[in-house]
C-alpha cells in the first residue's frame, strides 16, 4: 500500500514526493547509529552485571576470610562501584534513546517544515492547487504511519528473507507485515 501512496504522491507533486523521500536515506541512517551504540551499551551492561554477580558469588564464597581480615568496607566498596557502574550505563541508555527520539522527531519535523514551504512557493506560482496540495500531505501523512525502516533480520520476517539479497543491510515493509512478524 505504502508504494502505491508513494506513487501517487510522485503523480501528484514529483518535487515534493522527492523532498518528502529525503525522511528515509536520513532515518535510515540514524537507525544503524542508534542500532550500533544501543548494541554497545547492552554489551557494556552485561559485562557490568557479569561483573556484579560474580563479585558478589566471590564475597558470598569467601565470607570466612573476609570477616577475618576485617575486610568487609572493601568488599561494600567495591559492590558499590560495580552498581554504580551498572546504574550508570543504564542511565546513559535511557539518555541515548531519548537523544535519537529527539533527533528522529527533529529529522520529521524539518521535512514536514521543508515539505510546507516548497508546496507553499510551489501553490503560490500555481504549480499545484490547494487540492492537489491537500491530498499529497494527506497521503505523506498514509506513507509514513505505513513504512518504518527495520534492520535487515531473517527472523522478523522470515517469508521475505529468500526474496532479499542478504547485503542489503535496512529495507522498508509495510507495517502490518514486519508488527504481525515482531509479534510472532
Amino acid at each position: 500500500m505504502a508504494l502505491v501512496v508513494g506513487a501517487f504522491m510522485v503523480g501528484l507533486a514529483p518535487g515534493l514526493a522527492l523532498l518528502a523521500l529525503l525522511e528515509l536515506p536520513l532515518e535510515i541512517a540514524t537507525h544503524r547509529i542508534q542500532s550500533a551504540r544501543k548494541q554497545a551499551l547492552q554489551r557494556s551492561m552485561l559485562e557490568a552485571s557479569a561483573r556484579t554477580a560474580s563479585g558478589v558469588q566471590e564475597s558470598v564464597a569467601a565470607i570466612e576470610t573476609i570477616r577475618m581480615f576485617s575486610a568487609e568496607e572493601e568488599e561494600e566498596e567495591r559492590h558499590s562501584w560495580n552498581l554504580a557502574r551498572e546504574l550508570r550505563l543504564k542511565e546513559q541508555m535511557e539518555l541515548e534513546l531519548a537523544f535519537f527520539t529527539l533527533v528522529h522527531r527533529v529529522l520529521q519535523l524539518a521535512i514536514r517544515v521543508l515539505v510546507l514551504f516548497r508546496s507553499h512557493q510551489q501553490l503560490r506560482d500555481g504549480y499545484i492547487t490547494p487540492g492537489v496540495l491537500v491530498t499529497f500531505l494527506l497521503y505523506q501523512d498514509t506513507v509514513g504511519s505505513h513504512v518504518q525502516v527495520i534492520p535487515w533480520n531473517p527472523h522478523v520476517c522470515p517469508s521475505i528473507h529468500a526474496s532479499v539479497h542478504p547485503g542489503a543491510t535496512p529495507f522498508l515493509l509495510p507495517r502490518c507485515c514486519s508488527m504481525a512478524s515482531m509479534n510472532s
